[in-house]
């Protein structure tokens, strides 16, 4: 039997530091830049666009200007790297901490973040192994990620440094959320969870032996897990007990791994290897619908409005609809609105938020390490964020914040600039 440890995390202080917005390159725009790598951005000065896409299903994050500019991992200002060293670790141990600002682009040359509106914050070096989710506890400067090395690292993000390092399980954390003050690790056989207050610590269990394979708290009062051999589960959060009641155990993907769930409007969606999509309701917990969504994994899924979005390693995003004829009837029928087709790249991830500006953006994850960013609905192309390895996990449920973790162990954070701030460091260039 697989070993499993205590998971204690101490949090650490906020510290806020405000970032410059991007600067454009003037050469870039007349078309004779020849500085490799070139310090400035190569992107359009923000422009007003007219999007008509509203969230009203989901918890997505809207920016606001007390917490745009906080909790972020800021570079820190000088220009040595911060690392440590922690015994749990096993040799030899990873170098832990937040690049400088005049390391943050690539090897290759040029920024690794670049784009309309996006800025580079910081490129976080701690974990051995691909990241498997990255969140930030609610009203507190600790950001949390965790990874198949079998831990869970916390970072101070006002000093970008990792300040303790908790050993979870030995075969590794494959997914990690936060709801409120909970940490949540979905584990071999269970989901752990660690209120960050009082330190309480409790096991939902999840299958005997299968791995959680899927999280989601989208309203802060159920959990969702899925897990590899099909199955769903789903917590109800006691909060004057403090303490998660198992309240269904839903089975109706016939032993296909479930990939990603999504959460709107009084239902459930959730997304398997096989490329099928089902849909049930919260009340009943009855599927209402199953239907073959894309041609492999649905590696995500997001509801937005009245429209259901899916992603597919098989390169594709799709925006589904009711369809029109479908009546009033209780069972849903969708159908494809549109079809988004990545140039023939897998597609690993996405997910959804609003810009500094509030206007709804996409961010799809692809397998050539990189994150294209895209205005909704037109899909428009507005800049992206290259990782070091293949995406393995996206979080954009901080306002203002995009992170980012990959295969190699390492979380990029990234952030959003209001288009009248970067307008003003693209006009200050011809001054």
């Amino acid at each position: 039997m697989a070993a499993v440890h205590r998971l204690s995390l101490a949090p650490a202080s906020p510290q806020l530091r405000r970032d410059r917005a991007p600067q454009a390159c003037r050469y870039w725009k007349s078309g004779n830049c020849s500085r490799k790598p070139c310090p400035f951005l190569h992107g359009n000065p923000a422009k007003k666009r007219n999007n008509t896409w509203v969230n009203t299903s989901s918890k997505i994050a809207s920016p606001s200007p007390t917490t745009t500019n906080a909790t972020v991992p800021p570079v820190p200002p000088t220009t040595k790297r911060h690392a440590e060293q922690h015994e749990q670790v096993p040799p030899p141990p990873p170098k832990r901490g937040c690049r400088p600002q005049e390391q943050q682009e690539e090897p290759g040359g040029g920024a690794w973040c670049a784009g309309d509106g996006i800025r580079s914050v910081a490129r976080l070096e701690g974990h051995s192994k691909e990241v498997t989710g990255v969140a930030v506890l609610e009203g507190s400067g600790t950001l949390f990620s965790g990874s198949m090395d079998g831990t869970v690292l916390a970072w101070d993000c006002g000093t970008g440094k990792c300040v303790h390092v908790a050993p979870v399980h030995e075969e590794g954390v494959c997914r990690l959320i936060a709801m409120g003050p909970w940490v949540l690790a979905g584990v071999r056989g269970a989901v752990k969870a660690l209120h960050s207050g009082s330190g309480r610590e409790l096991r939902l269990p999840a299958g005997a032996a299968a791995r959680v394979t899927a999280l989601l708290a989208e309203d802060d009062e159920h959990l969702f897990a899925g897990a590899d051999d099909g199955a769903i589960y789903i917590w109800r959060l006691d909060r004057e007990h403090q303490r998660f009641d198992e309240v269904a155990a839903l089975a109706g993907h016939d032993g296909r791994a479930v990939a990603s769930l999504a959460q709107g409007k009084g239902a459930l969606y959730s997304g398997s290897a096989d490329g099928g999509i089902r849909v049930w309701d919260l009340e009943t917990y009855r599927c209402l619908c199953s239907f073959a969504g894309h041609a492999s994994r649905v590696t995500a899924l997001l509801c937005w409005d009245q429209f259901l979005l899916s992603s597919s390693d098989d390169g594709t995003v799709k925006v589904w609809r009711l369809k029109p004829d479908h009546g009033d009837g209780l069972d849903p029928e969708l159908e494809v609105h549109y079809t988004h087709r990545e140039e023939g790249q897998r597609v690993v991830g996405m997910d959804g938020t609003h810009d500094a500006d509030k206007k709804p953006v996409l961010l799809v994850a692809r397998c050539d390490s990189v994150v294209r960013v895209y205005d909704l609905p037109s899909f428009k192309k507005r800049g992206q964020i290259r990782c070091h390895g293949e995406v393995t996990a996206i979080s954009l449920r901080t306002p203002g914040m995009i992170f980012a973790g990959d295969e190699s162990g390492e979380v990029r954070v990234a952030k959003w600039t209001p288009a009248a701030e970067a307008e003003a460091q693209a006009r200050m260039l011809y001054l």
